[in-house]
């Protein structure tokens, strides 16, 4: 009788052990002395493929990848395996203890997110450094030159001077977006609220429609079309995401074409679109358009003025207020961004 309490306090101990171990999110997966699978998690299923009718099988006939072989069988697991199975959606990273002489227990860590952050990370100081670079090389070539006497005639001074201003100008454009997405971005992650307000819309657009016609210059078709829909909201952010779209479209679509800028009421919300005539975006594309420096062609994205951040910036601004960002675009077909507000941020003023 000792003999079988004893094994029962061993099963049920073995039980609660596998309960705490079913509700990791990390993936848990055990190995018999023989490489074959005692055991795994929900969360070990989803990261190797594993299935329930696998319980028993050798690993290796289950996950094929030398890899993981030859990190098994070399038994250095105090440096972990970083690598996506086949098959697998998945970045991950396992590491490995013995607990005993008969069994080995991996626990696989998602890490896709953490990488993807990562890369987001160091093409931002790459675009960063990139974006900096070309304007400060301008400027110092021509103030190079200017410190040679007589190196250059009189009257190319004040060209390049004016140059230089333009790259002082473009440089001042890129850094106070950086600091405006970046407020955007601190504002996202919780820092004090600020109290929303309530935003006369059809001002708004019109006046940032009247901004837009003098960017053009003329060499564009503009039209404004609004209703009398107010939004709970912060003036300032939308009116900066609102001149955004609107002077991406004027940069964007060739001389002749048009732009027609609207804001009215859609079901039980409004919306806000930006619709142009211009040289339209590969649908590829669209998902990462709100990246920050994400250009779908450089050369072109820089010839117009751009900074690569008004995007990013428009994606958090309309987060921060209650709305949601659409973009359908064709190449050669034009363009239209929309920002849909939901019913409990828009109302009609009563007169």
């Amino acid at each position: 009788h000792e003999d079988e309490r004893k094994a029962k306090r061993i099963r049920d101990r073995d039980f609660r052990y596998r309960q705490t171990l079913a509700l990791m999110p990390q993936g848990v997966t055990i190995l018999r002395e023989d490489w074959s699978i005692e055991w795994v998690n929900e969360a070990a299923g989803r990261h190797l493929g594993i299935l329930p009718e696998d319980i028993g099988k050798l690993l290796f006939d289950v996950v094929r990848d030398e890899r993981m072989r030859r990190w098994l069988f070399s038994r250095e697991f105090e440096k972990p395996l970083v690598m996506t199975p086949e098959g697998s959606p998945f970045i991950l990273e396992f590491t490995a203890v013995a607990p005993d002489l008969r069994h080995t227990m991996i626990v696989s860590h998602d890490v896709t997110e953490r990488r993807r952050l990562d890369d987001m990370r160091r093409d931002f100081v790459a675009n960063v450094s990139h974006e900096l670079r070309t304007p400060l090389t301008v400027i110092g070539g021509f103030l190079d030159m200017e410190c040679e006497k007589g190196a250059v005639p009189e009257e190319m001074i004040e060209y390049h001077r004016s140059l230089m201003r333009e790259q002082t100008r473009r440089m001042k454009s890129i850094l106070d977006d950086l600091l405006t997405l970046s407020k955007l971005e601190n504002k996202d992650e919780g820092a004090a609220p600020e109290e929303p307000e309530v935003v006369a819309m059809p001002k708004l657009v019109e006046d940032v429609v009247r901004e837009g016609r003098a960017l053009s210059m003329g060499r564009h078709e503009i039209t404004c079309e609004v209703e009398d829909v107010s939004v709970i909201g912060y003036a300032d952010e939308l009116r900066s995401a609102v001149m955004n779209l609107v002077s991406n479209a004027v940069r964007y679509t060739p001389e002749g074409g048009t732009v027609a800028v609207t804001w009215k009421r859609v079901g039980t919300g409004a919306v806000l679109a930006v619709k142009d005539t211009g040289i339209g975006i590969d649908p590829k594309h669209i998902p990462r358009l709100t990246e920050r420096f994400y250009r779908v062609d450089k050369g072109r994205s820089r010839s117009v003025g751009g900074t690569g951040l008004g995007l990013a910036i428009v994606k958090h601004t309309v987060r921060r207020n209650g709305a949601t960002l659409e973009i359908e675009s064709a190449p050669g077909k034009g363009s239209t961004f929309s920002m849909r507000f939901p019913e409990g941020r828009t109302f009609q003023p009563l007169y």
